[in-house]
């Protein structure tokens, strides 16, 4: 018995240490669509950004810490149907995953903007499907909360590299990064 306790214990452990790495393998996300950026307008939040952002000079990493850390203290999740405008979402502290990527994507954008970045960065709100070792897990769902599943791009143009974060998964399991691929979307009629 102490045996199957130790090994569950270093198997739990295992998981949690490397829960980025094993998260990564398991699941993938394919983006679908776009969402636009909202301008951030309210001026709490725009101050708690400066707050962060003082500095002179910002890289991307920076932005990226910014956008997760100022993301994670306005926010916690709700599964019922909330507003995605970030000025909105900072009065209620309630957001779904559409939530977190708007806000997110929202300080990113504006430190981008603030910080004269335009030429080097770009960031996305994606709209993504989960897939499981390659499996659809949105087929398992007959629920439209699981349609789909929002996410950030973060792109570095001079260098056409490119991250993508999960806002909402970063702030419950900590997971930084994410496995993500692109779907070309066609449309369903195609003239001759």
């Amino acid at each position: 018995m102490k045996k199957i306790v130790k090994i569950t214990g270093l198997l739990l452990l295992v998981c949690i240490l490397f829960r980025g790495i094993i998260y990564r393998n398991l699941i993938s996300y394919t983006s679908v669509g776009t969402r636009g950026n909202i301008t951030i307008t309210d001026e709490k939040l725009l101050a708690k950004i400066g707050d962060y952002s003082s500095n002179e000079t910002i890289d991307i990493e920076e932005i990226i810490r910014i956008a997760r850390v100022v993301t994670t203290e306005e926010l916690s999740f709700s599964k019922n149907q909330i507003s995605r405008n970030p000025n909105n979402l900072v009065n209620t502290h309630k957001a779904n995953c559409i939530g977190y990527a708007a806000l997110f994507n929202s300080i990113a954008n504006h430190l981008i903007r603030t910080h004269r970045l335009e030429k080097k960065y770009e960031v996305k709100h994606r709209i993504g499907r989960l897939s499981f070792l390659g499996y659809n897990l949105h087929q398992l769902f007959d629920d439209p909360f699981f349609r789909d599943h929002d996410f950030n791009e973060i792109i570095t143009l001079s260098y056409t590299s490119f991250r993508s974060i999960d806002p909402s998964l970063s702030d419950y399991l900590g997971i930084d990064y994410i496995t993500t691929s692109f779907l070309e979307v066609k449309p369903a009629f195609q003239p001759d």
